[in-house]
């Protein structure tokens, strides 16, 4: 069962079309252990060049889990950006980090920004260290609920680990301008991912003072949000230190808790509830045939 799309780049070459065409088929990774799984594959038409000289692979489509990584949306447009305030770093699926040179302007929305993003991002597909690199080559980037959203321009499994879809943006070395854009406090599928609920309790009554006696510490760290509860009550805190043993207040607790209370770390989430951008058939039919046309060399 397969379907033949055709596509422009009506920007460039619009008299000029090409054809992908799309189907599913059941096949037997080579990592499934022998059990057969439905992909969409998505493959260029005959005859169909690459930008740069080579060959375009077919896209094989089984996962639906595309990286991302998206700004504070505690910042409001319009933007200005300056010869001295235009870059961040970015890292696609772990790769090395990577300079974007934002295009200077004044009065800037935040979709022009993003555009603008995106192009830059894509763009690095084509030479240096991250030369042929489809995850950066098929990379979107939007302005959504007041937020920079760059997703991935790969699909995996997973958001953690080896193999991940993922994006990673740190300020620039120089120039930076992650701070203008609230790139500086951003979230990430990687982030979120890696992120479990732990818990504790206390082996002891707690009445007053800035000291909690309690069972395992494991991965707790100074500075993490935490919320302890006997049933009856709750209350929230942040931890000036931690011990094998024991849990540093910054202030005396208002209720009393006897041993056993429940302590659990409290971590961040998405207030948006921002998961893998592709949610339904026509999302991944829509990213097969983008990881192909955008390989097309349209001129030939």
């Amino acid at each position: 069962m397969y379907i033949t799309e055709t596509v422009r780049d009506l920007e460039n070459y619009p008299a000029k079309s090409k054809t992908v065409t799309l189907d599913l088929q059941k096949v037997m990774p080579a990592d499934t252990e022998g059990d057969e799984v439905y992909v969409i594959t998505s493959t260029p038409g005959v005859g169909i060049s690459k930008i740069g000289g080579g060959t375009i692979n077919p896209i094989f489509v089984r996962d639906y889990k595309a990286g991302f990584f998206k700004s504070s949306g505690k910042i409001n447009p319009p933007f200005t950006v300056t010869s001295g305030v235009n870059t961040f770093n970015i890292s696609i699926d772990g790769s090395p980090s990577v300079a974007i040179i934002l295009t200077s302007g004044t009065g800037l929305t935040g979709e022009a920004i993003a555009s603008d993003m995106q192009t830059q991002i894509n763009a690095l597909a084509a030479s240096g260290t991250v030369s042929g690199n489809l995850s950066f080559l098929n990379a979107t980037a939007e302005f959504v609920n007041n937020s920079f959203l760059i997703t991935a321009g790969s699909i995996s499994n997973t958001y953690v680990g080896v193999g991940r879809s993922s994006v990673a943006i740190t300020g620039g070395t120089t120039n930076d301008i992650s701070v203008l854009l609230g790139l500086d406090k951003g979230t990430s599928s990687e982030r979120l991912s890696s992120q479990r609920p732990l818990e504790t309790v206390l082996t002891s009554s707690y009445t007053t003072g800035t000291s909690l006696a309690v069972g395992a510490t494991s991965d707790f760290a100074a500075g993490q949000a935490f919320t302890i509860t006997d049933g009856a009550n709750r209350e929230y805190f942040v931890a000036s230190g931690i011990a094998s043993s024991s849990i540093t207040l910054h202030y005396a607790l208002t209720n009393s808790y006897a041993s056993g209370s429940v302590i659990q770390r409290i971590f961040e989430r998405d207030p948006n509830e921002a998961v893998t951008p592709y949610n339904s058939i026509d999302d991944i039919v829509k990213f097969a045939l983008r990881s192909i046309t955008n390989q097309i060399d349209f001129s030939k």
